[in-house]
């Protein structure tokens, strides 16, 4: 086995038009390049960073509207025993505001010049104890009788009626930390800047990979560099589009069923909400990922067939471990990898390894 790998490796170098110090050279130039791009794309990032963050914030404010409301309808159930319409909470989510019950004196609203709070109100200043009062030489005596709390008014409390008052929905996020709000700032125009860069970042890493190819095999980096950068996008938009609003609704419903308010902190929620998309832009690569394997004879597409349930099984492992703990990250990003998976498969028959090394990749028969 290890002459084996060793055969392929000498069969590469030996074969290609270009040495391993050569290629070596040439990584290091198209990283440099890619982190060129990288930064070019960081600043325009940050100059856009705070409507970027406002962007991302978007899903979790949706969900946490949709929350509230949900949060008014079951308190309307309970203090009513009926069923708030479609049309009470469509009205709440077009307004952006919640219901809030207080309790009010009907007197006191009906005239609240001569109400019974601002009468007391009125003669708790007239006896206002001031300078040359006798609280400095009697404390306790003044304390007992200008206190307008001492006595409660029960006949005023039996009086009180129930009143329903609106108030915007609360779904802001917090911060715990002065350097919170700039440490997100950054970090979105980095994982930005990575997104506006990766053309160029994804054309120099072709162009490494392009460099240790024959000149009839170069024209196939033209055809996959544009579906390098299509997958990485559609990873991101199902990430974010898709797979991130159901998460954050499912993961809501525990905080409803329990009866737990919600107060989200920008930082966890910012890392979560950056990190997500680009792991499955990352993860798309598979099919990619899958040919350059194949093209280099490190693994044949007949390995990739016979293995297939043990890669479904290492895709659900992977998707289980890399993803929170819900059933909707987990799920979106299984089903696309095994789809992908099968989709590599296709590539590496579509374009069979070269360079008489095919033959011999890597296979559990061999």
């Amino acid at each position: 086995m290890l002459k084996k790998s060793k055969q392929l490796v000498d069969d590469l170098f030996e074969k290609s038009s270009m040495s391993f110090g050569e290629h070596l050279e040439e990584l290091r130039k198209a990283l440099t390049k890619a982190f060129i791009w990288l930064g070019v794309g960081t600043a325009v990032g940050l100059y856009f960073g705070t409507s970027v963050v406002k962007f991302v914030e978007s899903p979790l404010r949706a969900s946490l509207s949709e929350f509230k409301i949900e949060q008014a309808k079951r308190l309307f159930y309970k203090a009513n025993g009926v069923v708030a319409s479609p049309e009470m909470a469509k009205w709440m989510q077009t307004n952006g505001v919640v219901p809030e019950r207080v309790f009010i004196d009907p007197q006191e609203l009906s005239s609240p010049a001569s109400s019974p709070v601002a009468e007391e109100l009125a003669s708790a200043a007239e006896l206002a104890p001031t300078e040359s009062s006798d609280e400095t030489a009697n404390p306790q005596a003044s304390q007992s009788t200008h206190n307008p709390w001492k006595d409660v008014d029960v006949a005023r409390l039996k009086r009180l009626q129930p009143l329903l008052l609106w108030r915007p929905i609360e779904n802001k996020l917090l911060t715990f930390n002065v350097l919170e709000g700039f440490m997100i700032w950054l970090k979105a125009g980095l994982v930005v800047g990575a997104m506006i860069g990766s053309p160029g970042i994804f054309f120099h890493v072709w162009q490494f990979l392009a460099a240790g190819l024959y000149p009839h095999e170069r024209r196939y980096v033209y055809w996959y560099m544009p579906l390098s950068l299509a997958l990485f996008f559609a990873g991101i938009s199902l990430a974010f589009f898709v797979v991130f609003p159901l998460m954050l609704a499912f993961m809501l419903t525990y905080n409803l069923e329990m009866e737990i308010d919600m107060a989200p902190r920008l930082n966890e929620y910012m890392s979560l909400a950056l990190m997500i998309p680009l792991g499955f832009g990352i993860a798309f690569q598979l099919p990619l990922v899958m040919l350059a394997l194949h093209r280099f004879g490190i693994v044949s597409v007949e390995m990739f067939m016979k293995q297939w349930r043990m890669a479904v099984l290492v895709i659900a492992f992977l998707a289980m471990v890399l993803t929170p703990a819900d059933v909707y990250t987990m799920l979106g990003l299984f089903f696309p990898m095994v789809g992908l998976y099968f989709f590599g498969i296709f590539l590496c028959r579509f374009m069979p390894a070269g360079r008489g090394i095919g033959s011999q990749a890597l296979d559990p028969q061999g």
